[in-house]
């Protein structure tokens, strides 16, 4: 149940409270011993000066700083332990917020994604406030974040056999708590920015070879900077001469650096990214899974058995070196002497030829991982719910099926849609459910094609293209009513069914922008025609005629939502029953606004 993430997720934030209260006091004790050795330095070397002793105060000033570079270094690794405590901490305190039901206050929502022509996120709330992906989402990659919007927009789809093995990749995933969140510390501590990623992508699908001209103009002049070095150690060329030497040096790196100057730039922007990669290819070349879908994706990793963590190390160490010709004038006299970055540059271009073809493919399991990831968060916070079973048949039924983003206050409900009956109209009276309802087997069904675990004791569905129609509105920019806006959707769901498509179809108090006789016999032929095209799915009306539609066709079937009255106030259990609604309260809550109307 429930209780055993909170437990783990209360026994982390213990843990990493404590270390990130020692990790500070430890940081406050080290920045002030810096400040003490500083202080002492100066008061040491006053007093060899009062004395006129220059000797000691070199050395005192030399101790005094090489002690200082250590604590400052040591001050900065402890700086970042502290922040992966920090971060880690964050993460059992939302992994709290999601079981309490306030993922609501997670900053990302997606809502860059809504979309109001998708066939049904908005219905379904699949993207921003209080939506799916605000619940889902804790990627760290920007591949990743992306992947799992395409796939919670269904853009990828999978095969019953894929989904199985996704369902047992996320299982897998969700016990393995340290790992996912070791995973998060470490994208978050090397937040990749894509353009500087597709930049380098493209770089790596060029099949340039790096000029070998290149190398023989460098060497040429690098012998003569040694010949000229030595003969100037021996006398026989002025001093003046080594100047020269290093100024047609300086004209010549200008020259052969002329073509690659732009990717220079692009490297020093990447290498933090890269460094960071690394770290995350070595936590997921280092885990063991058992899974096949997990291990597939660890095999796409290595490139004729060589560990791409290693290659990824090896990369990281050529961009340190480019990122010091930015900062470091060491680096800038070392290019003049021996041109550095020609023979970086040429290493690079190696490194190129031997993984360039696979450094998407890298970064695209790395992204899988992470969206994979995400989803397994409902496996390990949600051990009641259940992995449904995919099927061959354009079917969807199962038991005490809950809203995911209700919680413990969802009213789960029995349902089935399989063999005879295709389409179930549902009737109630306002506030019963019924919308609700539409949404929770919507959802349901989403969650199973990605391979997570839904929210029910047990689920069973085909695999079926989800189409919605239920919050249509004005559009004032195209001049669009909202009942056409209605009609638009619903024209999209009948050239889906007349294409061919196995269609999972919600539509929600259909026609309601028409009058009552133009509703009724819209809704009918609808219906009727969605059943010759194949197509499976739920209505919801306020039409009680349409009921009698189960009594002409075997294949649609009638449930309802009802409410109760106690002490004059309106109630409702939310509890899904067979055959058509018996109850109405519009007339009550008209009453209950103020509307005076007399008793019939």
């Amino acid at each position: 149940m429930k209780d055993k993430a909170r437990k783990i997720y209360e026994e982390n934030i213990l843990i990493h409270e404590k270390k990130s209260d020692f990790l500070n006091k430890k940081s406050n004790l080290v920045g002030w011993s810096r400040l003490g050795i500083l202080i002492l330095v100066i008061v040491i070397d006053y007093i060899f000066y009062k004395k006129n002793d220059y000797g000691n105060i070199a050395i005192s000033s030399i101790l005094g700083i090489f002690i200082f570079v250590i604590l400052v270094i040591y001050h900065n690794n402890i700086l970042d332990s502290k922040r992966k405590e920090d971060i880690l901490l964050e993460v059992n305190k939302k992994g709290i917020k999601r079981i309490e039901g306030r993922f609501k206050e997670f900053e990302d929502d997606g809502k860059e994604f809504l979309d109001d022509t998708h066939p049904f996120t908005n219905d379904l709330d699949v993207f921003g406030n209080n939506s799916i992906f605000q619940y889902i989402n804790t990627t760290v990659t920007y591949g990743g974040r992306i992947l799992l919007c395409n796939l919670l927009e269904l853009k990828i789809r999978f095969s019953k056999e894929e989904i199985k093995l996704r369902q047992e990749a996320i299982n897998e995933l969700g016990e393995k708590v340290e790992y996912r969140q070791n995973l998060f510390v470490e994208g978050v501590l090397n937040e990749t920015n894509i353009k500087e990623i597709k930049s380098f992508i493209e770089w790596n699908k060029i099949q340039r070879k790096y000029g070998l001209s290149r190398i023989v103009w460098a060497s040429i002049f690098i012998l003569i900077t040694i010949v000229s070095i030595c003969l100037i150690i021996g006398n026989i060329l002025p001093e003046s001469f080594l100047l020269l030497n290093l100024m047609a040096n300086y004209l010549v790196l200008k020259i052969l650096s002329s073509g690659i100057k732009h990717e220079i730039k692009l490297f020093e922007s990447i290498k933090s990214v890269i460094n960071g990669y690394s770290k995350i290819f070595a936590i997921i070349e280092e885990e063991k899974f058992n899974s096949e879908y997990l291990k597939q994706l660890c095999s796409k990793l290595s490139n004729d058995n060589v560990s791409c963590k290693k290659e990824l190390e090896k990369l990281s160490d050529i961009f340190d070196w480019i990122g010091n010709s930015k900062y470091n004038s060491y680096y800038f006299l070392l290019n003049i002497l021996f041109f550095s970055d020609v023979f970086l540059m040429k290493s690079l271009y190696k490194w190129r030829e031997k993984n360039g073809e696979c450094i998407e493919q890298w970064i695209n399991v790395v992204s899988e991982i992470d969206a994979l990831s995400s989803i397994s968060n409902l496996a390990f916070e949600n051990s009641d719910w259940v992995y449904p079973n995919i099927l061959d048949n354009d079917i969807i039924e199962g038991e005490n099926i809950g809203h995911p983003l209700i919680g413990k206050k969802a009213i789960k409900n029995n349902f089935k849609l399989n063999g005879e009956k295709r389409v179930a109209v549902i009737t109630g009276s306002n506030m019963s459910g019924k919308s609700t309802f539409l949404r929770t087997l919507g959802v349901n069904l989403l969650l199973s094609y990605v391979g997570s675990p839904v929210c029910a004791r047990n689920f069973s569905c085909g695999i079926m293209n989800i189409y919605t129609c239920m919050r249509t509105k004005d559009n004032l920019q195209e001049n669009i009513s909202s009942f056409y806006a209605e009609i638009l959707r619903i024209k999209l769901l009948i050239e889906a069914c007349k294409r061919g498509e196995k269609v999972f179809f919600l539509l929600d108090e259909i026609f309601k922008g028409t009058n009552s006789k133009d509703r009724h016999i819209g809704a009918t032929v609808l219906i009727n025609q969605l059943i010759k095209y194949g197509g499976v799915g739920l209505v919801s009306t306020h039409d009680l005629e349409l009921c009698d539609l189960e009594y002409k066709n075997s294949k649609i079937v009638n449930y309802n939502f009802r409410e109760y009255y106690e002490n004059n106030k309106i109630k409702f259990d939310y509890l899904l029953r067979k055959g058509k609604s018996e109850t109405q309260n519009a007339i009550h809550l008209m009453r209950l606004a103020g509307i005076e109307i007399g008793e019939e």
